[in-house]
Order: structure tokens, then sequence, then C-alpha cells
């Protein structure tokens, strides 16, 4: 489990408080070696006072990362995932998740992807994900 932390700046004897954005138990399914499209998962903490939103993703083994919800059982793309001051968010399938479109690579058990989340506020954060099966039955229907 790796965990992220912002804490406060002090600058000039002013404080800037960043929320503070923990990000648990990211993992990537598995997918046959045809497949070009795979999805990460995670929970995302925030212990800060403000909201934040997180607004993009990338990663190292896909060459398109989209932010998505899954809504009557198809996925559409969304713009950010507000993450409320105190709360948490669980990307999860059947849920919110991150795609990895276009892989460049077939994505098996114990690999590792490394993923960068960029929030509107607290900025970066760099995550690694091992790819780990899923829950075989749910298909992935896409519509944009």
């Amino acid at each position: 489990m790796k965990k992220v932390l912002f804490t406060s700046l002090l600058v000039g004897g002013l404080v800037f408080a960043q929320p503070k954005v923990e990000v648990k138990d990211a993992w990537v399914r598995a997918v046959p070696p045809t497949s070009k499209m795979s999805a990460a998962y995670m929970i995302i903490e925030n212990k800060g006072k403000e909201a934040d939103r997180l607004v993009d993703a990338k990663n190292n083994l896909s060459e398109i990362t989209e932010i998505h919800e899954t809504v009557e059982g198809k996925m559409r793309r969304v713009k950010a995932i507000e993450i409320p001051a105190g709360g948490k968010v669980e990307l999860k399938p059947g849920g919110y998740h991150i795609m990895l479109i276009n892989l460049k690579k077939p994505l098996k058990e114990g690999d590792k992807v490394e993923l960068v989340l960029r929030f509107e506020k607290s900025g970066e954060v760099k995550v690694e994900a091992p790819v780990r099966k899923g829950m075989e039955k749910e298909h992935m229907h896409h519509g944009h």
C-alpha cells in the first residue's frame, strides 16, 4: 500500500494549506494480451479542510489516459472527480475509474503501472499500481 501525503507550506511567514490527499490500494486490471484497454482503481482520501478535484491522469503503459464513470452499464468520460473535504472517493469496477487506452504492451499479473494523478489544488501525485485480476464477469462497455 502506497500513501502520498501533502502538508501545509510555510512561505514568508504565511501558511498555505494544501488539501491532504492520500491515494491507497491502487491497482490495474489484468486483461487478455489482445486487449488494448484496461482500467485503474484506487481509493482517494482528502484529509484536508477543502474539497479537491482529480482533473487529469497519465501513465507509462498506454497512449491515452482518461477519467471515466460507469452509469447504467455504460462508461463515459468525465472532466473531474470531486474529492470532498474530510471524505474519500473509491474508484472501483462499476463506478469511477481511470481508463488506460491503446496499451503499449500486454498487461499481466505482477506488472506495475506508474500513474500520475493531477489534482486541482494538490498538484501531481505519483502512484505505483500493481496489475491484478479483477471481476472477470464484468464486461467493459464503452460509450462516449
